[in-house]
């Protein structure tokens, strides 16, 4: 296949966006995939007036995740104008593309409606969101149980757990959108009645560039408890168990690889962009991270931060259980199958400061100096309430303790030499991790290639356990993050679908060789950000580690059962 598209002369840059959590990020790429410029807006630092911490307003309850829509439209202000005083040239820009994080929704009224459809390059962007834009600032973070009732309720009104699995790819989850609006339609009509659109925030950003309502692609729309995963298109009985209504306020889906539209008027006399820059369909994180890893098959995907994340790609729709199914950003008819872990970055961090306070040099060192499986010795650490299993807890085991004995309910208080207590974490945690990936459906045993993301993948002593627990080598990749490395190549890609390939100038022709065009696979097929090995399994250690699973199983298994029936069986309150 034709690969020239990615070295030529061309002047295009393309522009890719990640609205997170706490940050809002900006990279311009060149022809050549090339970083080129770069911003960042911090909102806790760079927007201080919308009194946020870690991105969360600071009045917000421990189980909500709340912000104000406008510090995000404040951000993307401040991102274009910071790439134009870096010098850069917006005008050049093809495509955009971008990916932005999951928590909560956009309940839009009919003046934030036609305040979007009328923006004038007089004001600023953000200044003409003032109040009464959105109907609701407030959305259920991603670690809540508050609307499990409404999983519940959904569930059961589409024919039992099992049937929503087989609709949505995924059992009805607290954190999805589906279940959150439905709490926001029960707890406050008035409310859901005046709402005339809904967006996630991948929608949302979509909505900002192109000055109208975007619609929810298929990826991101995976993860709602609402599409019809096999047929792409809105699930009736999902729709009728959530909201009245609900369709029009959601809109048609559209696939991935579809266009949102062209830029807003807004943005070509604001900031100079061309009148035909293209607007790639922004998606969720996790799609955005295989978009920009190129996921090949046989290859696990390890995100290491606040959340542990597992992503694994699948040419037929695979039988996932304690999993969700999303459809592939970039492949049609194919999959990725998600497990979310909400215990990550902040358990191993809190151990740390704990065995070794917070020196990591000094928690490396205990690492090193252990054997590997520990010499029996295993912890089960779930400081916040986990998805898989629900449980909430510790426990700790030495390799004497029977598993039918009363002292494995409770474990021990300390092991005999606290040296153990670093690698029983982190060896605790990663040996978690293939066991919910085993039960959930993975082919952990057929993978090849693990890639490590996020901030505990610049560490190599958990990398190296990574490896040796999976018994796979672990890399990591150079450049930008993939996530928003993603949003960029999806930019490069439409522009290269909807244009370059569907040019017949002598120009394009040359360029292509009068191939037929090729699939993102291919196109992305040689990346200029190289995989870097980091581990390799050591000899033996799938018979040191093997035998260690089922122990951790068991262990979760109990933890799962003494979990307090306040917190585990809120349906029965």
């Amino acid at each position: 296949m034709c690969h020239r598209t990615l070295t030529t002369n061309s002047k295009n840059t393309y522009l890719g966006l990640y609205l997170g959590v706490e940050t809002f990020i900006a990279i311009l790429i060149d022809a050549d995939l090339q970083v080129t410029y770069r911003a960042v807006v911090r909102y806790d630092v760079d927007l201080p007036e919308y009194s946020t911490k870690n991105g969360i307003s600071s009045d917000a309850s421990s189980n909500e995740y709340k912000a104000d829509p406008v510090m995000y439209i404040h951000a993307l202000d401040i991102l274009l104008n910071c790439l134009e005083s870096q010098g850069a040239d917006l005008h050049s820009v093809a495509s955009i593309g971008g990916a932005a994080h999951h928590y909560g929704a956009v309940f839009w009224t009919d003046l934030g409606f036609r305040r979007l459809c009328g923006l004038t390059s007089a004001k600023r962007l953000h200044e003409q969101f003032k109040e009464n834009a959105f109907q609701i600032v407030s959305f259920p973070s991603w670690v809540e149980r508050t609307s499990i009732l409404q999983c519940y309720d959904m569930e059961e009104h589409v024919g039992g757990m099992m049937q929503m699995i087989r609709i949505t790819g995924a059992k009805c989850f607290a954190r999805y959108t589906g279940p959150q609006i439905r709490r926001v339609y029960e707890k406050t009509p008035e409310v859901y009645e005046k709402t005339v659109r809904i967006s996630l925030m991948s929608s949302f950003l979509a909505s900002l560039l192109v000055g109208n309502i975007g619609s929810i692609e298929y990826s991101d729309g995976s993860v709602m408890n609402l599409l019809d995963i096999k047929y792409k298109a809105w699930s009736e009985d999902c729709l009728s168990a959530c909201a009245p209504g609900l369709k029009d306020r959601l809109m048609q889906p559209i696939a991935s690889n579809r266009l949102q539209g062209r830029i807003a008027d807004y943005f070509v006399s604001r900031w100079n962009f061309r009148p035909d820059c293209m607007i790639s369909s922004p998606t969720g994180i996790s799609a955005s991270i295989v978009s920009g890893l190129n996921l090949e098959e046989k290859v696990l995907v390890i995100f290491l931060s606040t959340a542990d994340k597992m992503l694994m790609h699948f040419k037929q729709r695979p039988q996932l259980d304690d999993a969700s199914i999303i459809c592939h950003p970039t492949n049609i008819g194919e999959y990725i199958g998600m497990i979310l872990l909400r215990n990550g970055c902040l358990v191993r961090e809190a151990a740390c400061k704990e065995i070794a306070g917070g020196n990591w040099h000094l928690f490396n060192e205990m690492l090193e100096s252990t054997p590997k499986g520990n010499a029996g010795n295993i912890e089960v650490r779930l400081d916040k309430m986990e998805f898989s299993p629900e449980a909430k807890g510790r426990l700790r085991w030495d390799s004497k303790i029977d598993e039918m004995s009363q002292t494995a309910l409770t474990g021990l208080a300390n092991f005999e030499d606290p040296k153990y207590d670093a690698r029983a974490l982190i060896e605790g945690q990663i040996m978690h991790r293939r066991v919910v990936a085993t039960d959930a459906g993975f082919d952990v045993k057929g993978v090849n290639k693990i890639i490590a993301i996020g901030r505990s993948a610049r560490n190599p002593h958990v990398l190296q356990i990574i490896a040796d627990v999976f018994n796979t080598p672990v890399y990591t990749q150079e450049g930008p993050p993939p996530t928003l490395l993603g949003a960029a190549l999806r930019a490069r890609y439409a522009f290269y679908e909807y244009r370059e390939a569907n040019c017949h100038c002598t120009k394009c022709k040359a360029c292509s060789g009068n191939q037929p065009k090729v699939s993102y696979a291919e196109f992305f097929r040689k990346l200029p950000y190289e995989l870097k090995l980091m581990a390799k399994p050591s000899p033996g250690c799938e018979a040191i580690y093997g035998p260690l699973m089922d122990r951790i199983r068991t262990m979760c298994r109990l933890l799962a059962s003494s979990t307090s029936i306040n917190e585990k069986l809120i349906k029965h309150k």
